[in-house]
């Protein structure tokens, strides 16, 4: 998706409140209405929306009511500035990186070590590396709470049927 796109659909505030509600869990369509103070139709709008976008999935559980949420990560960066204007969107980085000790101050303290137009470029380098370096922690991150999520959901299993078995043999 353009970045642009991704602004506009964000720039409206109910689809940022939906997903901030998604953000903690799957919800149905009358659930966001009343959160977010919305009629359903207009929710449904905003969800359409949303799934076009690719950044909400919706399934139906067993009594058929639809569930809707969030589908991927997405980082999104706005530089704005007196010298540039930039946006861009992407996915979490799931591959190694090797991270640099990088000494920002090291570019800029010194002016006769470099021209000024390669201090420029020294720095913007370090620029996209700190940008993907961000993309691998929150990939990283999300890797942990999917774990962590997935252990909680285990113990919550093992203690119902552990609960379920305690009431058969009473």
């Amino acid at each position: 998706m353009d970045s642009s796109e991704l602004l506009d659909i964000l720039g409206n505030e109910n689809r940022r409140n939906i997903l901030r509600l998604l953000s903690q869990k799957p919800c149905y369509v009358t659930e966001i209405s009343e959160y977010i103070g919305v009629s359903p139709k207009a929710v449904i709008d905003h969800l359409e929306m949303l799934e076009e976008a690719g950044l909400v999935e919706s399934r139906v559980d067993d009594r058929r009511r639809k569930y809707f949420h969030i589908s991927r990560s997405l980082r999104l960066e706005v530089d704005v500035s007196p010298y540039s204007f930039g946006v861009k969107s992407a996915y979490p980085c799931r591959t190694k990186f090797n991270y640099e000790h990088v000494e920002i101050e090291s570019v800029t303290d010194d002016p006769e070590s470099l021209d000024p137009a390669a201090r420029l470029e020294r720095l913007e380098k370090i620029k996209n590396e700190l940008s993907i370096a961000q993309r691998h922690v929150q990939a990283r991150m999300e890797e942990i709470l999917e774990n962590i999520e997935e252990e909680m959901n285990g113990e919550a299993r093992t203690s119902t049927s552990a609960s379920s078995a305690t009431e058969e043999r009473d």
